[in-house]
């Protein structure tokens, strides 16, 4: 398996993945991972008609994205996962996953949740399994598109919600 990149984005499968990302990192299969979005054939659906002609795509559950990852048929395709929320992200790590960097990328305004950065809003449940994850050795970074800064976010997020990481 090579999944070459983890990205937490609640918009799914929009421009910034289709063009700059796809182009950067030369993707072969695309697997959507969210539970509720695999089980909901409209969804699927859409996600599937708005990508390029010929691209392998896929909507999975987390398990199931998991255990794709880890199966023979996996291995020579250069796999992009978006999981949609951090608990997506969490969840993939705590199931068996191998990555050693994951992506916090937009993240949506949504009750409860506060501002981290401009594209970034998170909840409680959320910063506590970024927290998860980044106790597992797994660096966090912050990247809209390919070509912006790899560095480790976790103390951004450690500052910004003292009270949600203790």
């Amino acid at each position: 398996m090579t999944v070459s990149h983890v990205r937490m984005d609640n918009r799914l499968i929009h421009g910034q993945i289709l063009v700059s990302w796809n182009s950067h990192l030369k993707i072969d299969h695309l697997i959507v991972t969210n539970d509720k979005v695999a089980q909901d054939p409209m969804q699927v659906t859409l996600l599937k008609a708005v990508t390029p002609i010929g691209a392998k795509v896929s909507v999975l559950s987390v398990a199931d994205c998991v255990k794709y990852c880890q199966s023979p048929e996996s291995e020579k395709e250069n796999i992009f996962i978006i999981a949609k929320f951090p608990e997506d992200g969490c969840e993939l790590v705590e199931r068996g996953l191998s990555i050693p960097v994951l992506n916090l990328g937009n993240q949506a305004f949504v009750r409860g949740s506060m501002k981290l950065s401009n594209t970034v809003f998170l909840t409680e449940s959320g910063v506590k399994a970024l927290k998860k994850i980044h106790e597992k050795g797994i660096k966090i970074t912050c990247r809209m598109m390919p070509n912006d800064s790899e560095n480790e976010f976790w103390p951004n997020i450690e500052k910004t919600f003292p009270d949600w990481v203790k």
